[in-house]
């Protein structure tokens, strides 16, 4: 790999995490973390309760399936709020640079724009992915003590941990991917919000309208493609059969995509007048 493509990937990564913005959304996440901690070990100090409560955090084979189908299991809930927490940061990477007009500051000690572009969208994957996988291990680690304390560890045997740390890795890389799309979108829009609205709306109604009203084409939604690989089984009341390595093809070909259109973006448009 090029030597000032690396030193500036590290450059980046530097820059991202001194954004406020970033900082403030993993000390909530950190924060989030704790609460969920307390009232779960709070909620499990009931033996009686705790006992007719076969899907409580407190017992630690709930916290992912190792038959593949994480069903409502609690990794799945920090999965949600990593995705969220990867737009909103992935856009605000780029999309404030452009809103501030700093952007030409910064080609002035950086004048290749292909391999400034290329170091802000990888550093934003790779952060993503190892900020994502250690808030999964928060997470965890703050139900432990209402596991340890309180309910059970049964079932959780090698194979577990195995399926878990997988399930950690497929987590950590949608949000890194999450986050590679958030910062192409606002390199496109040049603008924070319009990327947050753009990724919204088509996760939420362009494609649930389109698998509403063509339910054949949505084994192509992204949406049911991160079903699929998230917990690599395929999906089941659904008529298609998707299995997780084409589903995992199918988002890297959107992803290639959409870095490809904000690369030529970035490459080719004036940057002066911002």
């Amino acid at each position: 790999m090029n030597t000032k493509l690396v030193h500036l990937l590290g450059v980046e990564m530097q820059r991202a995490l001194h954004r406020r913005l970033v900082r403030w959304m993993i000390a909530l996440a950190l924060l989030m973390c704790a609460f969920s901690g307390v009232v779960i070990y709070l909620s499990s100090g009931d033996p009686v309760e705790l006992a007719r409560t076969t899907d409580h955090p407190a017992h630690m084979a709930t916290w992912w399936s190792s038959g593949g189908a994480g069903g409502d299991s609690l990794l799945l809930t920090a999965a949600v709020f990593l995705v969220i927490g990867a737009a909103i940061c992935g856009a605000s990477v780029a999309g404030a640079e452009w809103r501030a007009g700093t952007i030409t500051t910064t080609l002035t000690w950086e004048p290749s724009r292909l391999r400034l572009h290329a170091a802000r969208t990888g550093s934003a994957g790779i952060l993503a992915f190892l900020i994502g996988f250690a808030l999964q291990v928060a997470f965890l680690a703050s139900a432990l003590p209402a596991a340890l304390l309180h309910g059970s560890t049964d079932g959780t045997d090698s194979a577990w941990w195995v399926g878990l740390v997988a399930a950690m890795a497929r987590i950590s890389l949608v949000t890194a991917l999450v986050a590679v799309v958030a910062v192409s979108v606002a390199t496109i829009g040049r603008n924070t919000s319009a990327a947050l609205i753009s990724m919204a709306a088509w996760a939420l109604v362009v494609e649930r309208t389109i698998a509403a009203l063509r339910p054949g084409w949505a084994r192509h939604m992204i949406g049911e493609n991160v079903a699929t690989v998230v917990p690599w089984t395929p999906l089941t009341d659904v008529e298609f059969d998707r299995p997780p390595m084409v589903a995992l093809a199918t988002l890297f070909a959107y992803l290639a995509v959409i870095v490809a259109i904000a690369t030529a973006s970035f490459t080719s448009r004036d940057v002066a007048a911002t």
